[in-house]
């Protein structure tokens, strides 16, 4: 278990395209889930030893300065470049302290993971609730446990995420799918894609938000290429033969699964357009209080 000092917890978003968030936030470094797809290894975001998880020693105290000196309330995202309820959370609880901090000072929340671990805080979003906006999406590139379990190895499985996202909805919590990525050659298959919606909507999911693709580039498509080698040489193969470097390398039949998709959800009521996800779990807010969220 390693620990490491932080200077600031609290960044302010560019836009409030994504998820309608203010500010993002992660109070681990790195993450132990070993999805062979995880654009996050990326040299961009700087982090070397990315399977090894460490928490940030003094990230509740710098949370709470921080909370105290924001002039608005807003939206709080977390789970972009770690999932909150990574393995560590278990026995460091700095999720659920954080959670309570948010509450305390009045923010509200969007949360993404691969956890069923955020059943274990559901009351603790609910008091969020009662004065702020609050979102918990899970995180799927699949429905199916068995292709789960060689893609992302030490995650929740597809059936125990589908499970904690009825028990969300069943507290009355806003909550949703963050399908993504579908990945070329794997999980790009109409067949796959229509279990996982019908098992989304069985769940009683709020929204599926689709990424039909993904994105490939520099050590984490080295990470990729390889552990689809070792997983499936042929599949391997046609990713170095068909790809140009483009760093988005979108799903075979793109515009079929795109069209097939959203015409299921509009079946089924289910939202897949951001702007109407964001204003599900926002909207009364904005009503009651003005431009706070």
């Amino acid at each position: 278990m390693k620990s490491i000092q932080a200077k600031k917890i609290l960044t302010k978003t560019k836009n409030r395209n994504w998820f309608g968030t203010d500010y993002n936030m992660n109070i681990y470094r790195g993450c132990h889930h070993g999805c062979i797809y995880c654009d996050s290894r990326s040299e961009c975001y700087q982090i070397d030893d990315f399977d090894q998880v460490s928490y940030k020693e003094n990230a509740l105290e710098l949370l709470n300065q921080e909370l105290q000196g924001k002039r608005s309330k807003g939206v709080i995202g977390f789970g972009a470049m770690s999932d909150a309820y990574n393995h560590l959370e278990k026995k460091q609880f700095l999720t659920v302290k954080a959670l309570g901090l948010i509450d305390a000072h009045g923010f509200g929340v969007s949360l993404a993971t691969k956890s069923r671990l955020v059943e274990r805080d559901i009351e603790q979003f609910k008091s969020i609730q009662q004065h702020s906006p609050v979102n918990i999406g899970f995180s799927f590139c699949t429905s199916h446990d068995r292709l789960a379990s060689k893609i992302e190895r030490n995650v929740s499985l597809p059936s125990e995420r589908f499970e904690a996202l009825a028990k969300c909805k069943e507290s009355g919590l806003y909550s949703g799918v963050l399908l993504m990525p579908v990945l070329p050659y794997i999980t790009d298959n109409w067949k796959l894609l229509a279990d996982l919606v019908l098992k989304a909507k069985n769940a009683g999911a709020d929204y599926i938000y689709p990424l039909f693709g993904m994105t490939l580039r520099d050590r984490q498509k080295n990470h990729y290429f390889d552990s689809l080698e070792k997983l499936s040489p042929e599949i391997a193969e046609k990713y170095r033969k068909n790809f140009k470097d483009t760093y988005f390398f979108p799903a075979e039949n793109y515009e079929y699964l795109n069209d097939s998709f959203k015409n299921m959800c509009t079946k089924l009521s289910i939202s897949y357009e951001m702007t109407d996800i964001i204003e599900g779990y926002q909207k009364s807010y904005q009503m009651e209080q003005g431009s706070l969220f």
